[in-house]
C-alpha cells in the first residue's frame, strides 16, 4: 500500500522539493500538496481505493471533509462508501445560514474526519472541536499522509486516534530506495524529519 501510495503521489507530482513555509509557519524541504491530486482522476480513484480498503475495518457513521484539502478527499470516500457527509469551513460564512459545519447528520452519530495531509494537528483538533460542539462522537482521524510532526500527540491529548495511509518518512524511503530520490534530497529531509520528531 505504501508503495502504491508513494509511487501515484510522486508520479502526478504531489511530492515536492525545495524550500516551502507550512501552514504551521515552519520551513520545511519537502511539500506534499494533495490538492492537485483529484485533477488526475485515475491515480485519485486508486488513493480513494486504498483510503476505503483502510476505513472499512473501522466503526463510524458519517465522515467529515475538513476545508479545503479534505473536502474532495472526503466526498469520494463517503461516496464509494455509501456514507453521509458532512464538512467544516474554514471559517463561519457571513451570509446565509451562516455555518460552519455544512450538511446533516443526526446528532449524535459517530463520525470520521478526513483530511488530506497532517502536520501538527492544529487544523484536525479544531475540527474536532466544531464536531464535539455540534453533538458529535469522535474517537477517530484520517489523512492519506501524516508528517510526523505532532498531529497524533495533538490528537490524543483530545483521545482521537489519528490514522493514515502512509507517513512522509516512509513515502520519502520508498523514494529513495526504489531510486526516485537521489541521496542528497534524501539525507536532507531524513535529517530534518528527525529534527521535527524529536521536537514533538
Amino acid at each position: 500500500m505504501i508503495g502504491e501510495l508513494a509511487q501515484i503521489l510522486y508520479k502526478v507530482g504531489c511530492i515536492k522539493v525545495g524550500e516551502f513555509r507550512l501552514t504551521s509557519g515552519a520551513l520545511s524541504p519537502i511539500y506534499v500538496d494533495l490538492k492537485i491530486l483529484p485533477s488526475f482522476p485515475e491515480e485519485f480513484r486508486r488513493v480513494i481505493r486504498l483510503a476505503v480498503r483502510r476505513l472499512r475495518e473501522k466503526d463510524f457513521h458519517a465522515i467529515c471533509g475538513l476545508a479545503v484539502g479534505g473536502i474532495p478527499l472526503a466526498t469520494a470516500i463517503a461516496y464509494e462508501m455509501g456514507k453521509p457527509l458532512v464538512y467544516i469551513r474554514k471559517e463561519r460564512k457571513g451570509h446565509g445560514t451562516e455555518r460552519l459545519l455544512e450538511g446533516h447528520v443526526e446528532e449524535g452519530s459517530k463520525i470520521m474526519l478526513v483530511d488530506d495531509v497532517s502536520t501538527t494537528g492544529g487544523t484536525l483538533a479544531r475540527g474536532v472541536k466544531v464536531l464535539r460542539d455540534c453533538g458529535f462522537e469522535i474517537e477517530e482521524a484520517f489523512v492519506i499522509v501524516d508528517r510526523e510532526q505532532g498531529a497524533r500527540e495533538t490528537l490524543g491529548k483530545l483521545e482521537v486516534n489519528l490514522d493514515y495511509l502512509a507517513s512522509l518518512s516512509q513515502i520519502v524511503d520508498y523514494l529513495f530506495f526504489t531510486g526516485l530520490m537521489p541521496r542528497s534530497y534524501y539525507n536532507k529531509i531524513m535529517s530534518y524529519l528527525r529534527e521535527v520528531r524529536a521536537s514533538v
